[in-house]
């Protein structure tokens, strides 16, 4: 897939999304409440930085439910939700609404937010159409028990990004399908395209585990419960090897986005990896110089592709009043129907949640923006998971991380890497170490 007149592209998409959008919801409502009653007030902390095209795009979709359903009044709070809303609960100054990173445990067991379930089935909630519409792994993200604690506001996935000029220059006709091509592929770069580096990864866990799925592994041990972990495999082997022989054959490299993006855009790197939210910002580095080709993760040893899909999520803060409640559910079943996630798919850079929003979406947008059509297409597939919420698997991806970079680089072989990295994760699960 190929991206082609960026600039022209994107005035179009702001024109068109705008316009379908606002076609479609162009009539008020009095939902909940009467205008003579004022509307039922709802805070909304989320996590967006307000200059980027995220946050823009969240406010112009609040403003227009504010626009659009009288009888409630969405407050929007630009603020780092997930750091600060348990302090925020314990002192009594918690909004009704908030967008979460992951680790749903950490909030459940505080007491701190309460399920979606009761708010979104029955009469009044989502219909059969909107719930079997979204992506699987987003209806699921969140999940624990059988009960929704987080639904999506956003979702990421990890895809790679290549230059299709120096591919071409290296005689490479198309982009790898497995990771035996991608290693056969980085090899043909650095041997015919010296002053370029082959390709750039990001040593974290989003970019760590996808592999690793697609190998065989498990994020737990099988019937652990999810109490202990499942690094001490042929899988993790097998991913863990593989980056130490790119490495060091000068193959591959460490970096970081601002890194990647920088050396990328000048003709440094052929492929950068990263994230379907990362696209965007690859793009405006680029300008237009050159075409870009994105595809999933490569498949690995068991036949398919994997990957792993995080990013925030709205949650129900607790102590607040059943009207709030109704009023706050009635804004994310909004978030989740077909023109908002157009509208969103098509703006802020991340892949609309829901299915109906596909043939929403502005005329030959995904054939356009291939970042957003490959992480749909990654949404879509069932060997993509949802990120663990466990209490303790932040620290579990911590030593992950950690480990790793020792294998690959060469500061620990890859064995003792893995056994370490799989005490630590099962101590962190089950409690026996603290955090």
């Amino acid at each position: 897939m190929v991206h082609r007149g960026y600039a022209r592209a994107a005035a179009f998409v702001a024109i068109a999304a705008a316009s379908v959008i606002l076609a479609a919801y162009g009539g008020p409502s009095t939902t909940h409440a009467s205008a003579a009653k004022g509307p039922v007030r709802i805070s909304l902390w989320e996590s967006h930085s307000p200059g980027g095209p995220p946050g823009k795009s969240m406010v112009a979709l609040v403003n227009l439910f504010n626009r659009t359903h009288r009888g409630i009044q969405v407050e929007l709070t630009v603020t780092k939700a997930s750091h600060k809303l348990l302090g925020a609960f314990a002192a009594g100054d918690a909004p009704v609404l908030a967008e979460v990173s992951h680790y749903d445990a950490a909030f459940i067991t505080a007491h701190a937010i309460k399920s979606w379930n009761p708010y979104l089935s029955g009469a009044g909630g989502m219909s059969a159409v909107e719930r079997g519409a979204i992506f699987p792994v987003t209806w699921t993200n969140g999940q624990v028990n059988g009960q929704h604690w987080r639904l999506q506001a956003n979702v990421k996935v990890s895809q790679l990004s290549y230059n299709i000029g120096l591919f071409r220059k290296a005689g490479i006709s198309s982009p790898p399908a497995t990771w035996a091509q991608l290693a056969a592929d980085v090899a043909i770069l650095h041997k015919r395209l010296p002053a370029v580096v082959p390709l750039a990864w990001k040593d974290s866990s989003a970019h760590i585990l996808p592999p690793f799925l697609s190998n065989g592994g498990t994020l737990f041990a099988p019937g652990s419960h999810e109490k202990k972990a499942n690094f001490v495999t042929p899988a993790a082997v097998e991913t863990f090897t593989f980056f130490r022989r790119l490495y060091a054959n000068h193959q591959m490299i460490f970096a970081h986005g601002s890194e990647i993006r920088a050396d990328f855009a000048a003709g440094k790197l052929a492929i950068a990896d990263g994230t379907s939210a990362g696209y965007q910002k690859l793009l405006d580095a680029v300008a237009g110089r050159f075409q870009i080709g994105v595809i999933p993760f490569p498949a690995g040893s068991t036949g398919h592709t994997a990957n792993l899909a995080q990013g925030l999520g709205f949650v129900l803060v607790a102590h607040h009043t059943p009207a709030q409640y109704r009023a706050a559910a009635t804004f994310v079943q909004w978030w989740f129907s077909a023109q908002p996630q157009a509208y969103w798919g098509s703006r802020s850079g991340y892949p609309p949640e829901s299915k109906l929003a596909l043939s929403a979406m502005p005329s030959g947008y995904l054939r356009r923006y291939p970042g957003i059509s490959v992480a749909v297409r990654i949404l879509e597939s069932p060997y993509t998971v949802a990120r663990p919420v466990a209490t303790a698997y932040k620290e579990v991806q911590g030593s992950l991380d950690a480990a790793f970079f020792n294998a690959v680089t060469g500061k620990a072989s890859v064995m003792s890497a893995l056994r370490s990295l799989e005490t630590q994760a099962n101590a962190y699960l089950s409690g026996s170490s603290a955090l």
